[in-house]
């Protein structure tokens, strides 16, 4: 009896509740609009039957159904018009305002506007010819977004390649939206980023979070960034890195434009040379390539070092300047009066002569340079620093330096270095003459080098200032060519090189082979070395010469007008003052402190004891003491942190492999702008991992992130990562939604 009653409760209850779906039902019947309604358009048969206690239509067709101005095709349909739902079978489409999505089975709900469709092979064509495929993808027919998840690529109509896990395509926007092992290539690009926007409409691509990037010229890594394909247009953000193989680059903001081979860098910005050891820094640097052209502003600075050998030190150079220029150019673009000029300032090796007999206008002092130990005539001071003792011989243009553009030629001299040139000259124009490979490529240009020879050319503006551990100097403006491989300063130069300063209307650094041999002082030369805090040793001439020996001054030459202060002492104590006057002074030296001094034609000298010296007589005229001036380390030039040893890309970055695009198009994934060595097997071994973790995902509407503020003037702040199921609205969307609001409204 007991049996009974619970039998007959669980009839009653299941009464109540069929009873209450019915009553449901029938309320979602009365809601529903005619809009909300699923309509058969056509079919070949239609015919109604009832499973369990529910009303079904089986359609045969072709069939065809509209929804939300949707068409919904297939071979077989069985439609729940009570619910709203059909489930299509056979040759099945859905096709709305030139967007069709093809499969092997439709599962609508009309009520929730969602259609599943799934097959081997689920493609969407949009009305561009973008084609999207996969296996599992909803559609919702009102807002008109697709959504796919277990993988899937996307090829659009010029051949660009989108894949991921999952991802989103908003028909209205024109926009797909990637998240998850996402991978982006074209014909130039290779991309892998956590997710991706791409507007089909505008070729523009949109991409967030460890952007890893294979470029035709090497490889990047960024938090963020933009690439424009049909102007070639790259934009990326937040600790960009950039390597190729003969740099590596730091910024906070990189714009390049392929198209006209030319870039933008911002915010600490650090570029470094891996080829000839040079390090770039500043907050801007603009670039152009072929020819090479470089511009460095906002607190530019350039660093050079060299490694020693022996002791694995590393010793660097710091220079900065208001703006740096560097670029390539060549002898047939130059300017004929510049290449000239060039030329003249050329340096040509002269023939040594044998010293003749002594002067009697020459005659060596024992007098020595600032903080130097007195000595006598040595005989043991290397015949080749010997100085040249016959006045009208050839051998005077042995160890005097070769005329200086400022200065008067020696007319023996002259002759010897013009034939020399015009000798040069005439041996190079005959190699190339001979040379049948490179006359093919070559025109000459009247007495000049032929044109296609590349011409280095390196400027600093303004507020010039150098730091090294042996040597410092401040100038207004600086210049390099690689022509005559010389370094010259303008505007008030100073050099510092340990207790010494050095100045001059303009100063000449002249290399061999990448090392500096001399330095020339042109005009108003002067130098100074203090001893003491109140003494200060002096030397003044028109032109001054400093030879340079594995970088160590070992010769010092004082010419025309030479005037000398020299502070003398005994017992440690200077008591009085020695002035030298002649027309040319030479100082040999060793560990930097003079080991001998001639002085040679019109020799005036004097010696006056510091009791009997005069306030005018303690200084040379045009004396200036700028130790204020001298960078004392190398935070005087910049104070920035240098990264001395960038990132290398490594086994973390791996290329690329496109699975899905294998699995779905699979004679795109063979072209060879995608197919490299081992990556048909390597994607698919990746494809058959992914598969393994796929999972159920359904629909998720994606929330909507307002657009990122305006950067503001300063170094741009770190993003935060971009959250799951929000869709981001950059500049490029929201300009879409104003327009597509415009639309509707009319």
């Amino acid at each position: 009896m007991k049996k009974i009653r619970v039998l007959l409760l669980l009839v009653l209850l299941a009464g109540l509740m069929t009873a209450r779906n019915g009553m449901l039902a029938t309320t979602f019947r009365q809601e529903r609009t005619e809009e909300e309604k699923v309509h058969l358009i056509n079919a070949q048969m239609a015919e109604m039957y009832e499973l369990f206690g529910v009303s079904y239509r089986k359609v045969t067709g072709p069939a065809r159904f509209l929804h939300n101005n949707t068409y919904i095709l297939c071979d077989t349909a069985i439609w729940n018009t009570a619910d709203n739902i059909i489930d299509a079978v056979g040759n099945v489409q859905i096709i709305q305002e030139g967007t069709r999505l093809t499969g092997e089975t439709i599962h609508y709900l009309g009520d929730l506007n969602i259609a599943e469709i799934r097959g081997r092979v689920v493609e969407l064509i949009d009305k561009e010819e973008n084609r999207l495929r996969t296996q599992y993808l909803n559609f919702n027919t009102k807002d008109s977004i697709a959504y796919f998840y277990n993988g899937g690529s996307v090829v659009d109509n010029q051949g660009t390649i989108l894949e991921s896990r999952r991802g989103y395509y908003y028909s209205k926007e024109k926009l797909f939206c990637l998240y998850e092992h996402v991978e982006m290539g074209t014909d130039t690009l290779r991309l892998k980023a956590d997710s991706l926007y791409y507007h089909s409409d505008l070729n523009l691509a949109e991409f967030w979070g460890n952007v890893q990037a294979w470029h035709t010229d090497g490889f990047l890594t960024a938090r963020e960034g933009t690439y424009k394909r049909d102007e070639e247009l790259y934009h990326f953000l937040h600790d960009v890195f950039i390597h190729t193989e003969e740099q590596e680059i730091r910024a906070e903001d990189v714009h390049y434009d392929k198209g006209k081979n030319s870039g933008l860098l911002r915010y600490n910005v650090q570029v470094r040379d891996t080829t000839q050891q040079v390090h770039i820094l500043g907050d801007r640097l603009d670039f152009r390539r072929e020819p090479d052209w470089v511009q460095v502003t906002e607190e530019p600075v350039f660093i050079a070092w060299e490694i020693n050998r022996e002791t694995n030190s590393r010793d660097s150079l710091f220079m900065r300047a208001d703006t740096l220029l560097a670029y390539t150019s060549t002898y047939g673009a130059m300017d004929s009066l510049e290449r000239m000029r060039a030329f003249e300032r050329q340096e040509i090796p002269e023939r040594k002569k044998t010293a003749a007999t002594a002067d009697s206008t020459t005659r060596p002092d024992s007098q020595a340079l600032p903080g130097s130990v007195a000595l006598n005539d040595s005989p043991s001071l290397p015949a080749k620093d010997s100085l040249p003792l016959a006045k009208d011989s050839l051998s005077s243009a042995k160890d005097s330096l070769p005329p200086a553009k400022d200065s008067v030629p020696d007319p023996v001299t002259e002759d010897a270095v013009n034939y020399l040139k015009s000798t040069l000259l005439e041996v190079q124009l005959s190699f190339i003459k001979v040379d049948s490979i490179l006359l093919s490529n070559v025109s000459f240009l009247g007495d000049s080098l032929f044109n296609t020879t590349e011409v280095h050319f390196l400027y600093g503006y303004n507020n010039v200032r150098v730091y090294k551990s042996d040597i410092q100097s401040v100038c207004d403006s600086l210049v390099f060519n690689s022509i005559d491989s010389m370094m010259r300063q303008y505007g008030y130069p100073v050099l510092w090189n340990q207790e010494s300063q050095l100045s001059a209307d303009s100063i000449q650094f002249r290399f061999s082979r990448d090392s500096l041999y001399r330095v020339d002082f042109l005009s108003n030369a002067f130098l100074i070395s203090q001893e003491e805090e109140v003494f200060f040793h002096q030397i003044k001439a028109d032109l001054m010469y400093a030879h340079v020996r594995d970088n160590d001054i070992y010769r010092f030459d004082a010419k025309k007008n030479a005037r000398a202060l020299f502070y003398i002492p005994e017992d440690s104590i200077i008591t009085s003052l020695n002035i030298k006057e002649c027309d040319e002074m030479n100082v040999w030296l060793k560990d930097r402190r003079a080991q001998r001094i001639i002085y040679k034609t019109s020799i005036k000298s004097d010696m006056i004891p510091l009791y009997d010296l005069k306030k005018d007589q303690e200084r040379l005229s045009g004396f200036k003491w700028r130790a204020p001036d001298r960078p004392l380390d190398r935070h005087a030039i910049t104070s920035r942190t240098i990264e001395a040893d960038f990132t290398q890309p490594g086994a973390d970055y791996i290329e690329p492999l496109f699975p899905y695009t294998l699995k779905y198009f699979p004679s795109v994934h063979a072209l060879p702008s995608t197919l490299r060595t081992g990556v048909t097997t390597d994607a698919l071994k990746e494809l058959t991992l992914r598969e393994r973790e796929n999972r159920i995902n359904p629909y998720v509407p994606l929330k909507e992130m307002p657009v990122t503020p305006a950067k503001p003037e300063s170094t741009p702040p770190k993003p935060a990562r971009m959250p799951e199921n929000v869709r981001k609205i950059t500049p490029a969307l929201k300009r879409k939604q104003l327009q597509i609001q415009e639309i509707e409204q009319l």
